[in-house]
C-alpha cells in the first residue's frame, strides 16, 4: 500500500512544477481565437527593462520626478532581489527554452510577477486616478497567468514570485508613508559628503560581482547579469540624486508637464522628448550597440557600467540640459514660470 504522505508530496510536485500544468492552460484556445496568447505576450514585454526604462523614463520626464524616483528606486531593489533568489534557487524553467522570449536565467521566483506586482502597484495607490488603476489591477492579475501560459515559469515560480512582490510592495508603501509625513518635496540630496556617498553606493551595488566565475552555467550568468544590471541602474540613480542639487538651482528640483503662462505649451513637450530620446540615444542605445558588437558583450561589470551610465543620465544630465534652454523655460513648474 502505497504512503498517503508519499502521495500528497508527489502531487504537491507535479502541480507546483509540472509541464502538464501548464498544458492545461491552452484547453480554451480554440474558442478564444488566440486571446490569452495576446494578453500574455503583452503582460510580457509590459514586464520587460525596455518597458521600465520608457515608463520610468516618462514619469521623470513629463509628470512627477518624485513618482518616477519612488518607481525606479522600488524597481531596480526588486530586481536585485529577484535576480539574487533565482541565482541562489537554481531552479530551472520548463524545459525547453521558449526562444522567442529569450528567457535564459533561473525561474524561481518569477521576476515579471514580481516586479509588476510592486510598480504596477505603487502606481495604484500613487495615483488615484481610475484610468490607471483598473489596468494596474489587471495587469497585476495576469501577469502570473501569462508566465504559465507561454510555459516560461511553473506555478511555484509565479506563487513565489507574487508573494515576495506583495511583501516588497507593502514595505515600499510603509516606507513612503513615513516620508510623506516628513512632507519631502523632492528626493535629491543636499550633502557635502556627495563624493563618499557615491563611493559607497558604487561599492555596494557593484559588490554582487564577486559572484562572477568562468565557470558559471548559462542560467547563473543570466540571472547575475539581471542582478547587475538593476544594481548598475540604481547606482546610475543614486549619484543622480547627489549630484544634481550641487549643479542646478532650487526652483529645478521639482518640475510637472511643461506649463508657460498657464497654458500647456507643445513647444515644451516636443523639445522634452527630443531632448530625452538624445540622452537615451548617446546613453544607451549607441552603447549598448557597441557593447553587443564587440568581444565584451557577456562581459558584467561592462553591463553594470552600462546601466549606470543610463540612469546618471536621466537623473543628472537630462533636467541639466534642459535648464540650458531657453533659461529652464520649459523645466519651471507652472507657478514658477519666470526665472
Amino acid at each position: 500500500m502505497e504512503n498517503p504522505m508519499f502521495m500528497e508530496s508527489s502531487f504537491s510536485q507535479t502541480l507546483w512544477f509540472s509541464s502538464a500544468f501548464l498544458d492545461h492552460l491552452h484547453a480554451w484556445d480554440a474558442r478564444l481565437g488566440g486571446l490569452f496568447y495576446t494578453i500574455s505576450v503583452i503582460c510580457h514585454y509590459l514586464g520587460g527593462s525596455g518597458f521600465f526604462l520608457g515608463l520610468i523614463s516618462f514619469l521623470y520626464a513629463f509628470y512627477r520626478p518624485k513618482l518616477a524616483l519612488e518607481v525606479s528606486v522600488s524597481l531596480l531593489t526588486a530586481g536585485i532581489i529577484v535576480s539574487l533568489a533565482k541565482f541562489y534557487f537554481e531552479s530551472p524553467r520548463p524545459f525547453p527554452y521558449p526562444e522567442a522570449f529569450d528567457e535564459k536565467s533561473f525561474g524561481l521566483p518569477s521576476g515579471h510577477t514580481y516586479t509588476s506586482v510592486v510598480v504596477w502597484g505603487l502606481l495604484f495607490f500613487r495615483i488615484p486616478s481610475l484610468w490607471l488603476r483598473v489596468p494596474a489591477a489587471l495587469i497585476i492579475l495576469s501577469t502570473p497567468f501569462s508566465r504559465m501560459y507561454l510555459k516560461v515559469h511553473f506555478l511555484a515560480d509565479v506563487s513565489l514570485g507574487f508573494g515576495m512582490g506583495l511583501v516588497h510592495l507593502i514595505a515600499v508603501l510603509f516606507f513612503l508613508r513615513y516620508l510623506d509625513q516628513k512632507t519631502l518635496k523632492t528626493y535629491f540630496f543636499h550633502t557635502k559628503s556627495y563624493r563618499t556617498y557615491t563611493l559607497l553606493g558604487i561599492i555596494l551595488t557593484l559588490s554582487p560581482i564577486v559572484f562572477d566565475s568562468p565557470f558559471l552555467s548559462e542560467e547563473h550568468h543570466y540571472s547575475l547579469a539581471s542582478v547587475l544590471t538593476a544594481s548598475g541602474a540604481l547606482a546610475g540613480f543614486w549619484i543622480g540624486f547627489l549630484f544634481y542639487p550641487r549643479f542646478s538651482k532650487a526652483h529645478f528640483l521639482d518640475w510637472g508637464l511643461p506649463f508657460v503662462e498657464g497654458k500647456f505649451s507643445i513647444q515644451g513637450l516636443l523639445l522634452r522628448i527630443s531632448t530625452l530620446l538624445i540622452i537615451i540615444l548617446c546613453f544607451y542605445v549607441l552603447p549598448g550597440q557597441f557593447v553587443k558588437n564587440s568581444i565584451w558583450k557577456e562581459d558584467l561589470f561592462l553591463r553594470y557600467l552600462r546601466y549606470l551610465l543610463i540612469g546618471f543620465a536621466l537623473v543628472f544630465l537630462y533636467p541639466l540640459s534642459l535648464q540650458t534652454i531657453f533659461n529652464g523655460k520649459y523645466l519651471l513648474k507652472s507657478e514658477n514660470e519666470t526665472t
